[in-house]
């Protein structure tokens, strides 16, 4: 069977100017001066076929080449290199807004633009009421676009776009405009689709968009594919490259992966310094240092402390945080029944606490660390939130943590018979 979209080997390079060399201004003054150029390549040696019917979810970082790799298969761009082939109508969903006169009102701009895409006047009539209606803007109809805001624009933009009856859509961030209840429509339209068959392209940063609607997903890094494959595969991938790169820089900000503990406000530190903790290193299962981990993977929270005079009564504890400050959860060595024992003045102590499964999901956290005594919970030393770490779900599950059930399906009894319409009758 031909597929709907054909790509070989493509390539694109971009040539990007060194110096001024390239203006008409610098040219007058240095008539005899040479361009100085860099290569850059969006993309490099890009292969896949998309079949008919497949709508199909195009992620990655920004910069990675997705945007470019959709405005060649909407003919915007030529490859520098390699072949793309299209069997059927194309309707790019770029730039949405671009081609709009903001001059002229939003009624205006749906008939220019929709003759553009090649519906007739008949035809934009009928679904005027429809278009302005999707895109929620009845109040504003006859009012120039110039006094739109630019999500009032692009909505209009989209709401028209849509209207093109095209078997192949390439569709670039159109969730990033709106607000929820017209991404929501958005959905809708991205169902619609589905069920009629269409070929869709997506290009989006919305993780959960591309599980719930498509049926493959290809991943870009630097203008090479590094993953093509099921939607959840790939975006697992994905996500485990972002948590990796935020562990870089934290690791490169961070000396060591150890946290440094002299914040610049005081008030997220206190204590009276007999015993103080020097550092705080949070540990990955292969016991490596790490500021990014994974739902459902080990992490130790490694804490060295600095003894300045020695105490008899010392517990340690710990508090889990949400990025907006509230408390997770907490405990401490009297809880757990593990006592500690003071090395005399001048020395120092290690402790770790060790969490065999993170049931955290994605999202940014929190630790407090503190030292303290157990008779009258005086404070050597209390570092409120200072230990931030991300965690990195790659299943998509929502909000704090894994609830830990698990299904069951069996077989149920049958539902009883409703009464016929003439029984009721």
């Amino acid at each position: 069977m031909t597929p709907a979209i054909s790509v070989a080997s493509v390539s694109k390079r971009f040539r990007v100017p060194l110096d001024r060399s390239n203006t008409l201004k610098y040219r007058m003054v240095h008539p005899r001066s040479t361009s100085k150029y860099q290569d850059f390549f969006a993309l490099q040696d890009i292969n896949f076929d998309i079949p008919a019917g497949e709508f199909t979810g195009i992620v990655g970082h920004n910069g990675c080449g997705k945007s470019t790799l959709l405005k060649i298969l909407a003919g915007i761009y030529k490859p520098t290199s390699g072949s793309v082939t299209i069997n059927g109508p194309v309707s790019p969903f770029l730039e949405l807004g671009v081609g709009f006169n903001p001059e002229l009102t939003a009624r205006e701009n749906v008939f220019v633009n929709g003759a553009v895409l090649g519906l007739t006047r008949g035809e934009l009539t009928r679904r005027f009421d429809d278009i302005i209606g999707f895109a929620g803007l009845e109040e504003k109809v006859d009012q120039k676009v110039k006094t739109f805001s630019s999500g009032q624009e692009v909505r209009l933009a989209f709401s028209v776009a849509i209207q093109a009856n095209a078997d192949i859509l390439l569709m670039d961030e159109v969730l990033a405009v709106g607000d929820a209840q017209f991404q929501a429509k958005c959905f809708d339209i991205f169902a619609q689709h589905k069920r009629a068959g269409k070929t869709v392209v997506l290009v989006t940063h919305d993780l959960g968009a591309v599980e719930q609607y498509c049926d493959r997903a290809i991943l870009l890094d630097h203008g090479h594919i590094i993953n093509d494959g099921a939607p959840g595969e790939v975006t697992a991938h994905y996500r485990r490259m972002v948590g990796e790169a935020s562990d870089a820089a934290a690791l490169a900000i961070k000396h060591g992966g150890r946290i440094a503990l002299d914040p610049a406000n005081p008030e997220s530190r206190w204590g009276s310094g007999e015993v103080r903790v020097r550092d705080v290193t949070l540990v990955n299962d292969s016991g490596e240092e790490h500021h990014t981990f994974t739902s459902g993977h080990p992490m130790t929270v490694a804490v060295n402390v600095d003894v300045a005079s020695q105490v008899n009564d010392l517990i340690c504890g710990i508090s889990l945080h949400r990025a907006d400050g509230y408390t997770l959860a907490g405990t401490n060595t009297f809880i757990c029944k593990v006592p500690v024992k003071c090395p005399p003045a001048g020395q120092a102590m290690h402790l770790e606490y060790v969490i065999p499964e993170l049931t955290l999901l994605g999202g940014s956290y929190r630790l407090s660390i503190g030292l303290s005594s157990g008779a009258d919970a005086h404070h050597y030393d209390k570092l409120d939130q200072l230990v931030e770490f991300r965690v990195v779900d790659e299943s998509g599950r929502i909000g704090v943590f894994e609830l830990g059930g698990a299904w069951t399906i069996s077989a149920g009894k049958p539902a009883a018979a409703l009464p016929s319409a003439e029984a009721t009758a």
